[in-house]
């Protein structure tokens, strides 16, 4: 069962948020707030992203978890490598992007899941190519095994591809796909190995006065152990200004074993002038 009283307060911090920002936003940041959400939305943007994501679950099963990832990216005009420059940034450069879960889950009293610390972090390098009708960015990604009990991670270090897909020439809308792939190849001989994509579609929508709608559910599939889960979800935001916006996601597991389990994003992303 759903706790409400949770629920209420995450949608209260949102609307705190949205009033604090609001009353500070001026003429000049107000015109700009529809590229500044276009700019939030798209995950290849050549902007530095400083977000704070916590996610809070409710098992179907009963129990609940928090997540709270913190996540940067930064844009580089490089070429996967810092030292190896662009010879044309404008249309190919690297996005790194570093995440790092904090956590904490509880599923019933004394089960040996319950636990908090840190999870793995994953590292990305996306190498990006601007194209006519958008753009494209593929590159290797890593998930460190850095959690500190075992039911917050893997165990293992694993590694796979990354590729990202995003059309843009639809006004105010942004139309894609992004895929990571991580397999196991070192860690802890007694854990399962891992063979694991997270599948993302990409539906964004541009409104007005930097308001924005997404359709991304992430889906788990679980090649390993043949398993997969596929949720829906569909998230409101608003940038307030060039460097801040804002967006609430419930996210809701139609198929697969987490089918019933229920999720509450709330992303606050800072945006700054990319630091080549």
């Amino acid at each position: 069962m759903l706790n409400l009283s949770r629920i209420k307060l995450v949608l209260i911090l949102f609307c705190v948020c949205a009033f604090t920002v609001n009353a500070q936003e001026t003429s000049d940041a107000e015109a700009g707030t529809d590229q500044a959400a276009a700019d939030a939305v798209n995950p290849l943007a050549f902007i530095t992203k400083l977000q704070f994501q916590p996610n809070y679950t409710f098992f179907d099963n009963g129990g609940e978890q928090l997540n709270l990832v913190s996540r940067i990216m930064q844009p580089s005009a490089s070429i996967g490598l810092p030292f190896v420059k662009s010879k044309v940034p404008k249309k190919v450069y690297t996005i790194y992007r570093v995440e790092v879960p904090i956590i904490g889950q509880t599923i019933s009293e004394s089960n040996p899941l319950n636990a908090t610390g840190i999870g793995d972090i994953v590292i990305v390098d996306a190498i990006c190519f601007k194209q006519q009708w958008g753009i494209a960015g593929i590159g290797p990604a890593l998930m460190i095994p850095t959690a500190s009990a075992d039911a917050l991670g893997t165990g293992k270090w694993s590694a796979g591809p990354v590729a990202v897909v995003l059309y843009t020439k639809v006004p105010k809308m942004q139309i894609g796909l992004l895929a990571q792939q991580f397999t196991s190849f070192a860690g802890d001989n007694n854990r399962g190995d891992t063979n694991l994509m997270l599948f993302q579609p990409i539906v964004n929508k541009i409104l007005t006065k930097g308001y924005f709608l997404q359709f991304n559910p992430i889906m788990q599939f679980d090649w390993e152990n043949k398993k997969y889960n596929i949720p829906i979800a569909l998230s409101i935001g608003r940038a307030f200004a060039k460097n801040l916006s804002v967006f609430i996601a419930p996210e809701y597991v139609v198929s697969g074993p987490a089918k019933g389990n229920f999720t509450l994003r709330l992303n606050i992303n800072t945006m700054f002038a990319s630091i080549n």
